[in-house]
């Protein structure tokens, strides 16, 4: 999945009208992220930094499902993006795009 497609997925989601299907895949995708994080789980003896990178990931997504951003310009694909940067900067960048792309197909499915 390229990165238009994944905006041509996203960008859906900003509509007010899909709050629910927004709903459905930060569900999706923090599901997605704990299949993603137990790549880390070898290494924990020695180096939590994955585990800790997709601790904090996944606390801005369920972040997200708190606090409804229907006031606000709240917009997916800046969202992820953000996780992006996160991801790489604690260099999970390639696991996080797993979480993402099983999250979006499975969005895709359900539409």
């Amino acid at each position: 999945m390229n990165r238009q497609e994944i905006l041509d997925l996203l960008l859906p989601l900003n509509e007010p009208s899909n709050t629910a299907t927004r709903l459905r895949w930060l569900v999706e995708l923090g599901f997605q992220m704990t299949i993603a994080a137990r790549v880390g789980y070898p290494t924990v003896d020695t180096d939590i930094r994955h585990l800790v990178a997709f601790n904090e990931m996944q606390h801005q997504v369920y972040n997200y499902m708190r606090h409804p951003h229907e006031k606000e310009q709240w917009k997916a694909e800046d969202f992820l993006e953000g996780l992006r940067r996160y991801a790489e900067a604690s260099g999970v960048v390639g696991h996080l795009g797993f979480a993402v792309r099983a999250s979006l197909e499975a969005l895709a499915r359900i539409r």
